[in-house]
């Protein structure tokens, strides 16, 4: 039998990161224009303008991070959150009839350290140097390293966007009997954010499905165990933490009620707390199955071992 072909994960590697910063290009130019476009605005579907922050810069953050410029992702996490005060510094130029926001520029940043916590958390499922961060990491860069996940992932999202969007733009009108642009901004925005979450989950499966396949039955990956109640209980402790720890963001910048000029920069954050909890599940799911892999590394410490 022919011995299986050595894997070349740098070259794996090199092509994800090509991919991710193609992505990161495509993605910055419209959403600099247009959080710079003249007088811009989305009229009476709500205050929804944090929440277009939270999520287009949490988004620039992910992006940046697997980029990985000058192949360190935390510099991704710098470079998005000084694009935040860069991109709100400039919306104050007096020919665009924008001003700068401060309550916009803290919910960017809330957005990026949510992507960075994320971030932090799935890749420390693994422990750093071993075969098994060596395998996720491949599983990772051959995900996203090939062209038709990147097909079958907008797709989905597309999908996504048309179903659930429509649910919420139907819900809407059936509420208030009446849609405004912000409505289709808001469920276009949201529902994304549900179909990226989906796609990226088919992402990771097709990518360890390849690296299993790639190692040649020599793949460690993250370990997949049931969920006991502990590891449950750690995930709701997580969502529990970070929701306390927004209200407590609110309470600091609105007092129990907020002055008038700060009325809408409140119902801003108000709007926004859907998308926040939504973001919330999110890392606790993943804070969950780290911590159980951790402990199934401490339990076997041969799944951590260089081979």
């Amino acid at each position: 039998m022919n011995e299986p072909q050595p894997v070349d994960d740098a070259e794996h590697a090199r092509r994800a990161r090509r991919a991710w910063r193609i992505a990161l290009v495509v993605y910055l130019v419209p959403v600099t224009v247009a959080t710079h476009w003249p007088r811009l605005g989305f009229g009476g579907g709500g205050i929804i303008d944090k929440f277009i922050h939270f999520l287009g810069f949490g988004t620039l953050a992910w992006l940046w991070m697997h980029a990985k410029p000058w192949g360190r992702a935390s510099l991704g996490v710098v470079f998005a959150a000084a694009w935040v005060y860069i991109d709100e510094r400039t919306q104050a130029i007096e020919v665009l009839g924008r001003t700068f926001s401060l309550h916009d520029m803290i919910a960017g940043w809330l957005g990026i350290a949510m992507a960075a916590l994320l971030f932090a958390i799935r890749r420390g499922a693994t422990p750093a140097g071993s075969d098994a961060r060596a395998d996720w990491e491949l599983a990772q860069d051959i995900g996203y390293g090939t062209g038709s996940s990147w097909r079958r992932a907008a797709l989905v999202t597309l999908a996504a966007v048309a179903v659930l969007g429509t649910l919420f733009v139907l819900k809407q009108w059936y509420g208030e009997r009446a849609l405004y642009l912000g409505t289709f901004v808001y469920a276009i925005g949201f529902s994304g954010f549900i179909g990226v979450a989906i796609a990226a989950f088919g992402v990771d499966l097709f990518g360890r499905a390849h690296a299993r396949i790639a190692r040649a039955g020599r793949f460690v990956g993250v370990p997949r165990e049931r969920m006991p109640f502990w590891r449950a209980g750690f995930g709701i402790a997580t969502i529990a933490l970070l929701l306390v720890g927004y209200e407590l963001l609110l309470v600091a910048m609105f007092g129990s009620e907020a002055p008038d000029d700060l009325k809408v920069d409140q119902e801003g954050f108000f709007v926004l707390r859907q998308g926040f909890l939504l973001a919330t599940v999110i890392v606790g799911i993943a804070a969950s199955n780290s911590i159980g892999a951790r402990a199934a590394f401490r339990a076997n410490p041969s799944l951590a071992a260089r081979r």
